[in-house]
């Protein structure tokens, strides 16, 4: 049984090196609940595991001509979201530091003039990041933020499938994140 399991997975990589989406998809079905539930025994997030097993498959997806068909594509997904979840982690340390520091700084200097002044200007900085996205990206990205539409709404609405609609978010996030260098 774990050799046909094996040939299957091995096809199917093949597939998703050459640009299969249907393939894409199988193996996202097949492994996107068993990694989720081992990813939340860890992260204890929702959010941050549904992140995280998006980031592993874009990451999958994006890497599809590299992968090395004598490695088993379980082993591959489990290591990238152990090391997903092992920076996930570092982001929270340096995240709970921060915390800390500003609760202690809070402490001393309690001035919303100055709180006013950071919100508006981090405001005007994803303003400015949200402006340079394509026409699309961003519209996805208003209707999700801004009018709290669900996935799935958006995807109706633009009649794109709720993949894309992910897919376009996170790059989006994940763009915010690295040009405010968070």
């Amino acid at each position: 049984m774990e050799q046909k399991e094996n040939i299957n997975e091995v096809l199917l990589i093949s597939e998703i090196r050459n640009g299969s989406i249907e393939a894409f998809e199988s193996l996202y079905n097949l492994y996107k609940k068993k990694l989720y539930y081992f990813s939340y025994k860890y992260l204890k997030d929702h959010s941050d595991t549904e992140e995280l097993v998006q980031s592993v498959f874009l990451s999958l997806w994006e890497h599809r001509k590299s992968i090395d068909d004598s490695q088993s594509i379980k082993n591959y997904i489990y290591r990238s979201a152990v090391n997903n979840i092992y920076n996930q982690f570092k982001k929270r340390s340096v995240h709970n530091k921060y915390v800390d520091y500003q609760l202690q700084r809070a402490d001393h200097e309690n001035n919303p003039t100055i709180d006013h002044i950071y919100y508006q200007d981090l405001k005007k900085s994803i303003n400015a990041i949200l402006e340079e996205l394509p026409p699309q990206q961003k519209n996805i990205f208003y209707l999700s933020r801004v009018e709290n539409l669900s996935h799935q709404k958006i995807a109706d609405k633009l009649n794109l499938s709720v993949r894309t609609i992910e897919n376009q978010i996170y790059r989006v996030i994940k763009r915010i994140k690295k040009e405010l260098n968070l």
